[in-house]
């Protein structure tokens, strides 16, 4: 790889003119000229994080993510990365695994390199600490008062699940959710949709999964086998007009599970139980939607984290909006109203 080095070495110059040039210094015009030649002769590239390391200042911010599998994460960090884009910004992407260890590394990591600030989906036990004197916005989850958290209205969602299962004739609901030990936006998932049962006089039961019950809804089979037997026990025949039919899971992977679940187990879905998920995916992220869903506002909420940090790298302060609305997206896991019926 091409140094300032060899770059002052060709133009017959001192490493600190060429540093002048790269870094807009004064610098005689015949000089500046034979250093950009040998810039352009030797393909040299700015190490643009080392300069901003210097200048306390790289245009980079780390967006922290569980993973990639959950095709929501993926168009959130679409989503951020445009926002970002938008502002002069570049992403530095870290996948934790929901690892406590590997977020604590890309958090030090982060300070170390100077980058510009945090944003980060994290369900770990991190100690706050890490966070202090950091540009930090945090997504769904809750840090201390000075952190920032976005979310889309979670309440919101739980009360749109239910009710559009009640309009569509279920009557006897389960809110069926993997949940995170720490505080989280996403918990308010499951107030919302009770509150409604509660207000309308509906039988509700909740099931809530943690993560050391479920390794991984999307890869373990163990977890499908759990995920199976819980459903089992709301469905049996000694249920009898009590067996559920009306299920609102906390994502829309769940929800596909479910479903598959369901119908092993001989159930019609939406005719027997109707289900309703969480993120609002579609196929190949466009067109038809995978399930009937709570579409989450991605865009809405990049572009709100993306103004906390800004606000945060500019006041040292902000505050964070929690109740970006939400809206059901109807899709081939409901019965379709009679009204909407042509």
């Amino acid at each position: 790889m091409v140094t300032i080095k060899d770059v002052a070495r060709d133009a017959g110059v001192s490493v600190g003119t060429v540093s002048n040039v790269l870094n807009g210094g004064r610098v005689s015009e015949a000089r500046r000229k034979l250093v950009e030649a040998s810039i352009e002769k030797l393909g040299y590239q700015v190490n643009t994080l080392a300069k901003g390391m210097r200048m306390q200042k790289t245009d980079y911010v780390v967006v922290i993510l569980p993973n990639l599998i959950n095709p929501y994460f993926a168009l959130l960090l679409d989503a951020l990365e445009s926002e970002l884009s938008a502002v002069g910004k570049q992403v530095l992407l870290c996948l934790s695994g929901d690892d406590a260890e590997r977020e604590v590394a890309f958090m030090d990591m982060a300070k170390q390199n100077k980058v510009d600030g945090i944003i980060g989906v994290t369900y770990s036990k991190v100690e706050e600490e890490r966070i202090e004197n950091m540009a930090f916005v945090s997504i769904d989850r809750h840090y201390k008062s000075h952190i920032p958290c976005v979310a889309g209205d979670n309440w919101q969602g739980g009360w749109l699940a239910a009710e559009n299962l009640h309009k569509r004739g279920a009557t006897n609901l389960l809110c069926f959710m993997t949940m995170s030990s720490v505080d989280s936006e996403v918990r308010k998932r499951r107030v919302g949709f009770t509150e409604y049962c509660m207000e309308h006089d509906l039988s509700c039961n909740s099931v809530e999964m943690s993560e050391k019950q479920i390794v991984s809804v999307y890869e373990s089979y163990g977890s499908r086998k759990l995920i199976h037997n819980m459903l089992r026990a709301y469905i049996s025949p000694s249920m009898g007009e009590h067996s559920i039919d009306g299920i609102f899971t906390s994502s829309d992977h769940l929800a596909t599970i479910v479903q598959e679940e369901l119908e092993e187990m001989g159930k019609r879905v939406p005719e027997d139980i109707q289900i309703i998920g969480y993120d609002g995916l579609q196929f190949l992220n466009q067109g038809k939607p995978i399930v009937s869903s709570i579409a989450q506002p991605v865009h809405e909420i990049a572009k709100e984290a993306v103004r906390c940090l800004n606000e945060l790298i500019a006041n040292g302060k902000t505050e964070g909006n929690t109740k970006i609305p939400v809206s059901f997206q109807e899709g081939p896991t409901t019965k379709t109203l009679v009204t909407e019926e042509k």
